[in-house]
């Protein structure tokens, strides 16, 4: 029973490799027992078997079974020891060989204890039994081992690969973690920028609010000044009612206008001189244009010299001088071809010329039709003012009768006042006076402007005349060039034949020359016949030598006349070149005689129209009074009381809507803080539940769910938190935008208030006046009544004589009422009632003296109504005459004004022909420095032409690394490409990457918390399994001697129990994989939505 413990499976520390310290003690004290044990038990065999075998023969036997022994002791030594260090799995434990040994010899010896004696043969048959039964089961015990080796082997295997998967997911859950401490501080980063941008659009937020404040009231003080402006310019409107002030606006704005004219004439002025200006640059541009073409054909010309010498120099010597004559030939036609493209050119530039001729008829054309009418138009108003002079004279004539008064005084004053004193008579001839005047100044005036439009029609017709003979200059010049052509095409007709003879000419040369080689060759040659030969041969090579010297001396004129006629077109050149530079002149003075002309007619349509605004003058000044009356009335009449009450009631409302709103805002606003307040504690809730999970490396399945569903409550807790936050906001920002708006509106409605009290204040100003003037009308009033009743009484008096005085006295009041239509109408009413009255109750007694009576009162009150009518029209004439007097110095100084601008504008036009002369003086100049420069380049050309050769290779160099550099660049911008397309792949990488490592992390969580709760429940199964293997083990030693059998089923049993067990986990395992994967895709799945959403929530913020 003291025996080691048969642990053959749950011994080995291969099998389950726990990561405790407790347990590995525990292992580490059992094992040094049980090689305790084992040594004790061994020692015991060994003197056992000495003294059991010391009567046999066979020591070899015992001796190889010792030395089996020992052998196997030291296997199981080194077993136990490798139990400690974790062995390989290539050295297998065999410890149910010892334990077989001892249990076989736990039996042996209890024969020979019995017998307690020597050998004997019944011993030896038990001996060798003993060794048989040994042997079989030495047998059976190593193949038990081997099985268990195996299966040990295999088991070890198994853990090897489950430690490499758990390292290899260790390594998965560490970068699993790197990524997410990554993802973290780039969500504190972006949480961070976040804050900041919703700091700096606060600001800004601010700002624009500052700023809206700032600019609600500038538009507020804007509208004030907008409205003292028009209450200023109404008052000023209202104190302008005398027609002097509205003369003095009339001045000044007859001055604004001639001032105006005056800087829009002075800015048509340097238009033109601008325009002048750029004419000159653009031709000082054309010349140097012209240069430059000029040195290009001068290096082709001089290139083409130089390629055709070089050809001539490989002619023989004695073609030379036709060669080169030929070249020259060729390099002046192609100078002709070149010439015939600047004679396209001249011909283009012509035809343009020509249609800008044509438009300058037709415009041309179109003012002297509107000259035409304006003629007519003036010759009518001479006739009318010759008439209206006419009639002037004979009214003066006339003016000395005595019966024409009525009709020559008939003045302004007179017409609104008909029944008149004679003293109006002598002021209306002072009027007629001062009209005269007028007429001769406006007759003056046009007498002036017809003569500048006859200026201007001479002017006009010498530049027609101009015109047409600039348009047969150009006629000759078509004719010219027609002409110019012809000849050219002949000339060319001529140089291509002389060029097809040149070319004969060599053929037969190049031929002479092969005659005369083969000649020579034959003349060396000694032959009877060969004098005669070279005879005949010499004599026409004679012949054909004269007959080229002919063609030569015929080439030579045809040269010489080609040269003479080039020289002629050459001339014609520029003769056309000069006249084209003419035309172009006189384009430039046409277009600006137009404009001249234009003018002509602004002065025109404004002198016409300053005759129309002098007749109006007097009706405008007739109508003023009407309008001012009218406009008293409407004043008068305007009632503003309703208004007023409307505004303060307007006021009140909106007064109540602002302090709704202001009531709204701050509780608002206290809600807003009270939700930030909160939003803040779950995010520091949050973020100290995440630091308590990164710090939590195992525990318990329970905890790590619990842990999840908090985090997950609190993101969504913070979700809907920041959703009603961004909802706050978005209503807070629409109630500060309504505040803001009502502000603006109350602003306004102040602004409106105190205009309306304004006007209030105003209008009770207006309303005193008016009372004031009803009580002096009322007064008036009564005072007219008073004296009605004093006449009415005095009448009562006479009443005797009212029969007579009706008769006498009816014709009087007749002749009275036609003269005199300004007296009031009471007085009327009381004659007429004194008249009923005098009828009905009048004497011819009193007649008499009651008539006397009326006729002094009628005389007295016509006299002082004359005398106080004739006080007022005095003052109103006296007004109207000063009135006209500032308007005539007003008229004088404005037609000073406008000569002194006519003379300035004449030293103006004589400035512009100075420099038309000095413009003419620059281009001579020009021209001979273009003489200069063309000699200068002529002598610099053979430099050039050297230099043009290296430049030509520098140039095709250049353009080479050119070439190659684009073709670099091209390269470049290939790899950028795929570079950008390369580093977009990466990107998409990356965040894949990204999304699998988070799937990765949340993975190898879930699968280390199940791995760990496996773990456990593993553990628990070996501890279980393992103090069930040791109790059994324990009875095993107990009950081993007899029950072989029992333990070899057990080991089946728990080996099968084990494969189950082991089973069942795997399937558990792949199940809660499957699940859990598919939980975590979910919940990936929930928080990519949650985190797009605050994504865009966090936008649409900033």
């Amino acid at each position: 029973m003291n025996g080691p413990p048969l642990v053959s499976i749950f011994n080995d520390g291969v099998s389950i490799n726990l990561n405790r310290s407790e347990i590995e003690r525990q292992r580490a004290a059992e094992e040094e027992e049980e090689l305790a044990d084992h040594k004790r038990r061994q020692e015991q065999l060994a003197n056992e078997l000495e003294n059991a075998f010391d009567d046999l023969d066979c020591d070899d036997t015992l001796n190889s079974s010792t030395h089996h022994y020992s052998d196997e002791e030291d296997d199981f030594d080194s077993g136990c020891d490798g139990k400690r260090t974790l062995p390989p799995a290539s050295v297998p434990p065999p410890r149910m060989q010892s334990n077989g040994m001892m249990n076989l010899f736990d039996h042996a010896p209890a024969t020979p204890a019995k017998d307690g004696g020597g050998p004997a043969p019944e011993d030896g048959l038990a001996v060798r039994e003993l060794r048989l039964l040994l042997e079989s089961k030495t047998r059976e015990l190593e193949h038990v081992t081997r099985e268990m080796y195996d299966q040990c082997h295999k088991h070890e295997q198994q853990i090897g690969e489950l430690e490499k998967r758990l390292l290899i997911e260790q390594a998965e859950k560490d970068r699993a973690n790197m990524t997410r401490d990554q993802t973290r501080e780039l969500l504190v980063q972006s949480k961070t920028k976040i804050s900041e941008l919703e700091d700096a659009a606060e600001k800004l937020r601010a700002k624009v609010s500052g700023l809206e404040d700032q600019n609600v009231k500038l538009v507020a003080e804007l509208e004030q000044k907008n409205m003292m402006l028009q209450d200023s310019l109404h008052r000023y409107r209202m104190l302008e009612q005398n027609s002097a002030q509205k003369a003095d606006r009339h001045t000044d704005a007859l001055l604004k206008q001639t001032e105006e004219r005056h800087n829009a004439k002075v800015a048509m002025m340097q238009q033109q001189i601008d325009n002048l200006r750029s004419e000159l640059d653009d031709r000082q541009q054309d010349c140097r244009r012209l240069e430059a073409r000029y040195a290009e054909l001068q290096k082709s010309r001089e290139a083409l010299l130089i390629e055709q010498s070089e050809t001539v120099q490989r002619l023989q010597d004695q073609l030379e001088d036709s060669q080169r004559q030929c070249s020259n030939l060729l390099s002046r036609t192609k100078a002709q071809g070149d010439s015939e493209q600047e004679r396209l050119r001249l011909r283009s530039r012509i035809n343009a010329l020509e249609q800008e001729q044509s438009e300058m008829r037709q415009t041309i054309h179109d003012l002297t039709h509107r000259l035409e009418k304006s003629n007519a138009e003036l010759e009518l108003m001479d006739s009318i003012v010759h008439g209206q002079a006419n009639g002037v004279d004979a009214s003066s004539g006339d003016r000395k009768q005595p019966n024409a008064n009525v009709t020559a005084g008939y003045t302004f004053a007179q017409r609104n006042l008909i029944g008149s004193t004679p003293n109006n008579n002598n002021r209306g001839g002072d009027g007629n006076d001062d009209g005269d005047s007028r007429v001769v100044r406006l007759k003056n005036e046009l007498r002036v402007c017809m003569t500048g439009q006859q200026e201007k029609r001479e002017s006009i017709r010498q530049l027609e005349a101009n015109l047409q003979a600039k348009d047969r200059e150009l006629e000759q010049l078509k004719r010219d060039e027609g002409e110019t052509l012809v000849q050219m095409n002949q000339y060319k007709e001529d140089a291509f034949r002389l060029a097809s003879k040149c070319r004969i000419l060599e053929q037969e040369l190049e031929k002479l020359s092969v005659e005369g080689q083969s000649a020579k060759k034959d003349s060396d040659r000694p032959s009877v016949g060969g004098s005669a030969g070279t005879h005949r041969r010499r004599s026409s090579y004679d012949v054909r030598q004269e007959a080229l010297e002919d063609k030569i001396f015929a080439l030579q004129q045809a040269k010489l006349e080609a040269d003479e006629q080039i020289e002629l077109l050459e001339r014609e050149k520029a003769q056309l070149t000069e006249r084209c530079k003419t035309l172009d002149g006189e384009a430039g003075t046409c277009a600006a005689l137009k404009l001249e002309v234009e003018k002509q007619k602004f002065l025109l349509a404004d002198a016409q129209q300053e005759c129309e605004r002098l007749k109006r003058l007097y009706i405008e000044v007739s109508g003023a009074k009407e309008e001012l009356g009218r406009e008293l009335s409407t004043l008068r009449a305007q009632d503003s009381a309703k208004q007023i009450a409307a505004l303060q009631e307007q006021a009140v409302s909106l007064e109540r809507a602002l302090q709704l709103a202001e009531l709204k805002a701050s509780e608002l606003s206290k809600l807003l803080d009270k939700e930030k307040t909160s939003h803040e504690e779950l995010l520091k809730q949050v973020s100290c539940g995440m630091d308590a999970s990164g710090q939590k490396k195992g525990g318990s399945v329970g905890g790590g769910g619990g842990a999840g569903t908090a985090s997950g409550n609190s993101c969504t807790k913070c979700i809907d938190g920041l959703t009603q936050i961004s909802k706050l906001e978005i209503e807070n920002l629409k109630l500060q935008s309504a505040c803001s708006s009502q502000l603006r509106e109350i602003g306004e409605l102040k602004v409106q208030l105190n205009e309306q009290h304004a006007t209030i204040t105003e209008l009770h100003k207006r309303l005193d006046l008016k009372a004031e003037r009803d009580q002096l009308i009322d007064e008036l009033k009564e005072k007219a009544a008073q004296f009605e009743q004093i006449i009415r009484n005095q009448i009562s008096t006479n009443s005797s004589s009212a029969t007579t005085s009706d008769s006498a006295t009816s014709p009087i009041r007749q002749r009275v009422a036609s003269r005199d239509q300004s007296v009031g109408t009471a007085d009327e009413a009381a004659d007429s009632g004194a008249t009923s009255e005098d009828r009905s109750s009048a004497t011819p007694i009193d007649q008499q003296d009651i008539r006397r009576q009326l006729r002094d009162q009628e005389q007295k009150v016509r006299e002082e109504m004359a005398k106080a009518f004739a006080g007022q029209i005095k003052q109103i004439e006296e007004r109207f005459r000063a009135q006209f007097a500032r308007f005539e110095e007003n008229i004088d100084t404005l037609k000073t004004e406008l000569y002194d601008r006519v003379a300035e504008l004449k030293v103006r036009n004589q400035e512009v022909e100075v420099l038309k002369c000095a413009i003419v003086t620059e281009r001579e100049k020009m021209r001979e420095l273009l003489a200069q420069k063309d000699a200068d380049a002529r002598a610099l050309f053979d430099k050039q032409s050297e230099l043009m050769g290296r430049y030509k290779a520098e140039v095709a160099n250049g353009q080479k690394k050119v070439q190659f550099l684009e073709r670099e660049l091209q390269e470049k911008r290939e790899l950028c490409a795929s570079e950008r397309q390369s580093m977009e792949k990466l990107i998409a990488q990356i965040t894949a990457e990204r999304k699998m490592f988070r799937e990765r992390e949340q993975e190898m969580n879930d699968r280390f918390q199940e791995v760990e709760t496996e773990y456990q429940k593993s553990l628990d199964l070996v501890t279980e399994k393992y103090q069930s293997a040791k109790k059994t083990a324990l009875n095993y030693k107990k009950y081993a001697e007899d029950k072989e059998q029992h333990m070899l089923k057990e080991y089946d049993r728990i080996k099968e129990g084990y494969n189950v067990a082991l089973q069942k986990v795997q399937t558990r395992m792949k199940e809660a994989l499957e699940g859990k994967e598919q939980h975590l895709r979910e919940k990936i799945a929930k928080l990519e939505a949650e985190y797009e959403s605050k994504l865009q929530h966090v936008r649409q913020k900033s």
